[in-house]
């Protein structure tokens, strides 16, 4: 929740110019109704993994599952009233989120859920993160953007890469369950040699996408400046999975991302109140 908090407000503001707080409640609401449900819904795998806290909610299991939707749907009464433009995008973001942990996605084999669907296990969750962190801040106030659209592109291309890295980092850590489960993961399906070059080749992708940006113009250099999340992603995993990745290692990659993203947007605030030039762009 947190990452995806800090998130919002980063690219928020360099889309926009503003700094949007005030959505940030609402972001942390969307992915804490989402994951509290997944940890309703996967307590099997969940204890094979040895997730903390699944016993506890093995045993209050029902209690969840109605708390979860009765807030959900007092939730977008309350959004509808201050920002109607929010309503359909928390509608698509819970709607997939519903998808990802139910089975109610059409399949040629019947209904099924993202989570038992190659690729889309992951991608999924890509997509919740760009729909909450990006169209979010851009839907509650359309007329406040700044950044053109291909810019706005760009740093969606990027983000979308890195941030699957993440995910499949986490299924390093849940292969016992998943296996269990038969959750086609990519370290399930391809083994985790062939899972370590698909993290590898997203970091590169990620890096690239920014670096022709800010050679075309279409980004600045402190845009630009988010090519070392990635290098820094790198040099943060690769010894975990040798030794095989825990849940206190996911826990502190989660952290490192936030730490990265609020430290840009402090730097960034501090440069600005120095004066010095907002942005530089290369073309």
């Amino acid at each position: 929740m947190l990452i995806a908090m800090v998130a919002m407000v980063v690219f928020g503001w360099l889309m926009t110019g503003k700094y949007h707080v005030e959505l940030m409640v609402w972001v942390a609401l969307d992915w804490f109704l989402i994951n509290l449900l997944n940890r309703v819904t996967d307590i099997d795998e969940d204890l094979r993994n040895e997730i903390p806290g699944t016993e506890r909610v093995a045993r209050r299991k029902r209690v969840l599952t109605f708390g979860c939707f009765a807030l959900m749907a007092a939730s977008f009464v309350a959004s509808h009233w201050f920002w109607p433009g929010l309503t359909v995008w928390r509608a698509i973001v819970q709607l997939i989120g519903l998808g990802y942990n139910y089975r109610i996605v059409p399949t040629l084999s019947g209904l099924s859920r993202f989570k038992e669907i190659y690729f889309f296990k992951n991608f999924g969750s890509s997509v919740l993160f760009v729909l909450t962190c990006f169209v979010y801040p851009l839907a509650s106030d359309p007329s406040a953007r700044v950044m053109g659209w291909a810019g706005v592109a760009a740093l969606i291309l990027f983000f979308v890469p890195f941030e699957l890295t993440y995910e499949i980092l986490y299924d390093f850590r849940d292969i016992k369950g998943d296996q269990a489960q038969g959750v086609p993961t990519y370290p399930v399906v391809h083994g985790q040699e062939r899972a370590r070059q698909i993290i590898d080749g997203l970091l590169v992708v990620s890096a690239l996408v920014l670096g022709v940006a800010l050679a075309a113009g279409v980004l600045g250099v402190r845009e630009g400046l988010m090519m070392a999340a990635p290098l820094i992603q790198f040099f943060f995993y690769r010894p975990r999975v040798r030794r095989g990745v825990t849940t206190p290692d996911c826990v502190w990659l989660t952290h490192l991302g936030t730490a990265q993203l609020v430290m840009f947007v402090v730097g960034t605030a501090v440069w600005g109140k120095l004066g010095l030039p907002a942005n530089i762009f290369l073309h």
